[in-house]
C-alpha cells in the first residue's frame, strides 16, 4: 500500500482526484518546439489556484495596470 501524497507547498494530504502536477517547460524561441519538460511538484488544487491567479493577476484583480501610453 502506498503512503497519501502530501501538498509539496501546505502539506495538506491528498487524493489522487486533487493532485496536481507543476511542472516547467523550455520551448525553441525560434519554432516554439518543446525542447524539455520536468515535473517540479505535486500540489493540491487549492495551491494550483491560487499559483494560477497569481500568475494572471500578479498584483491583485483591482490594481491599476500600467499603460504603454
Amino acid at each position: 500500500m502506498t503512503s497519501p501524497a502530501l501538498c509539496e507547498r501546505c502539506g495538506l494530504r491528498m487524493a489522487s482526484y486533487d493532485q496536481v502536477e507543476r511542472r516547467v517547460e523550455y520551448r525553441s524561441v525560434a519554432t516554439l518546439s518543446r525542447l524539455r519538460t520536468w515535473r517540479l511538484a505535486l500540489i493540491c488544487r487549492k495551491c494550483a489556484m491560487d499559483e494560477w491567479e497569481h500568475h494572471d493577476h500578479p498584483h491583485g484583480r483591482d490594481s491599476e495596470q500600467g499603460t504603454l501610453l
